[in-house]
């Protein structure tokens, strides 16, 4: 597929030795998928070595594969944009990763955001068969209510990780953010720019809680203030 017609994905990576060249190497054997951008964001352990390596391996057979080192960990919310500054897909999407989200069921997104208008299409995990640990549900049940009050959206599973969305429409966005509150200032400014949001449901198989990253209280925080900012700005 043309790369200018398919999904570019950008993967934020912050010590995922383990699976980070599982991800890479499933990503890319899906059809829709026409480039990876990996973040390394700032990681001690041997993810750096791991993307070395495949960077050889992949720009051998010239896929399309960008790989970018942060000498210390900055956030996610720069990762992902640094990783806007490089990609040139037709639509962008976040892969974390972990593994938690199927690389398998992009096309999903993929087609159902060739036939809705805007082309954004969030993956919901709230259909999911796994369920992620008491306070990660509990704190997305609150974003999501949030969102959908000061927004006007009906979202079942706002801070999921895959968004897909037009390339032109994450550089609209021009995301200011730095951390994971980055989510909130992309779901408020798509709902002040008056965007609609469709959601279908995907798989999702949450790490343990000791192994996996956390969003914190002091996260939601973060995320309820960058979205109040954006709304009483309007």
């Amino acid at each position: 597929m043309n790369n200018n017609i398919g999904v570019s994905l950008i993967i934020p990576a912050l010590n995922e030795e383990k699976t980070i060249e599982q991800v890479i190497r499933r990503c890319l054997k899906q059809q829709v998928v026409t480039q990876l951008v990996i973040i390394n964001d700032g990681s001690t352990d041997g993810t750096k070595a791991i993307l070395d390596k495949l960077g050889e391996e992949f720009n051998r057979h010239r896929q399309e594969l960008t790989i970018i080192h942060h000498p210390k960990n900055q956030g996610k919310g720069a990762a992902i944009k640094n990783g806007l500054a490089k990609v040139s897909g037709k639509y962008v999407m976040v892969q974390d990763a972990d593994l938690e989200y199927s690389p398998e069921e992009i096309i999903n997104l993929f087609n159902e955001a060739e036939k809705t208008k805007d082309g954004i299409v969030f993956g919901s995990r709230a259909k999911s068969r796994k369920k992620s640990y008491f306070l990660a549900i509990l704190g997305n049940i609150y974003l999501s209510l949030m969102f959908n009050v000061l927004f006007g959206f009906r979202l079942a599973d706002a801070y999921t990780c895959y968004k897909l969305m037009p390339n032109k429409v994450w550089q609209k966005l021009n995301l200011k953010k730095s951390g994971f509150e980055i989510d909130a200032e992309l779901i408020a400014k798509l709902g002040m720019m008056g965007y609609k949001i469709k959601e279908i449901p995907i798989s999702y198989n949450p790490r343990k809680y000791k192994e996996g990253k956390k969003i914190k209280w002091i996260d939601l925080l973060k995320a309820t203030r960058a979205a109040l900012d954006i709304r009483l700005r309007s």
